[in-house]
């Protein structure tokens, strides 16, 4: 996993130069605040592309940053070059940042050192197995439990869970869901339960920079609590 986390962080790395380069209250900074901010984009933008070692372009309800004309179509995601795809997120997320003031730009690096820290914690505790079944057992209580005794998640006894079948499917699943079965519990929904939460994980950081970037544009630079 550390070995694809440096090769997304290669291709980040350079989107987020340019961008750098192309802010003129970048270069007001002192040259290790500089080299602090470029490095906390660097880890953001990396967990950005690539949450829970998943690359976002496959990873169904993530922030892409895709035009909104390309909405629905899934297929194209999986199509779009992947450092082409890389370069339009962190232009997607980071690109306010270009005409920002050198009061802005001070108050953007506080604000990006805030959510690396987010980053690195969510990568200090990846998502595991034991997650994704304590998640589905608390998102479908009345389908699913987990075994006291072996921790497994199982169906709840006398549960036919076909009520809850239409919500089963909103899961980012790897084909089409006709019944919940036994063999389906770990073989499909943990996986998917999985994927779902390093999308929520991937949508918190992402709008943790978004509307903390828009806080700053509305305060000219001014941090409110």
């Amino acid at each position: 996993m550390e070995r694809k986390a440096e090769k997304v962080g290669a291709l980040v790395r350079r989107p987020v130069r340019l961008l750098l380069d192309a802010t003129p209250a970048y270069r007001s900074l002192q040259p290790d605040a500089q080299g602090a901010l470029a490095d906390d984009m660097v880890r953001i933008g990396t967990y950005l592309a690539q949450p829970e070692a998943i690359r976002t372009n496959h990873l169904a309800g993530a922030v892409t940053m895709i035009p909104a004309a390309a909405a629905g179509f899934t297929d194209l995601l999986a199509e779009v070059n992947f450092p082409q795809f890389v370069g339009g997120l962190i232009q997607g997320v980071f690109q306010a940042i270009v005409n920002s003031s050198v009061q802005q730009m001070e108050a953007y690096s506080e604000l990006v050192k805030s959510v690396a820290q987010t980053v690195d914690q969510f990568t200090a505790t990846p998502i595991s197995d034991d997650d994704a079944r304590d998640w589905l057992a608390t998102a479908f209580p009345d389908c699913l439990v987990r075994d006291s005794v072996s921790g497994a998640l199982r169906l709840q006894t006398g549960a036919g869970c076909a009520e809850a079948l239409p919500r089963f499917r909103l899961l980012p699943l790897p084909g089409p869901l006709r019944e919940i079965r036994p063999a389906d519990l770990e073989k499909k929904l943990v996986p998917a339960a999985r994927r779902q939460l390093a999308a929520q994980r991937q949508q918190l950081a992402a709008s943790m920079v978004l509307m903390g970037i828009n806080r700053i544009v509305a305060t000219k630079g001014r941090i409110e609590t």
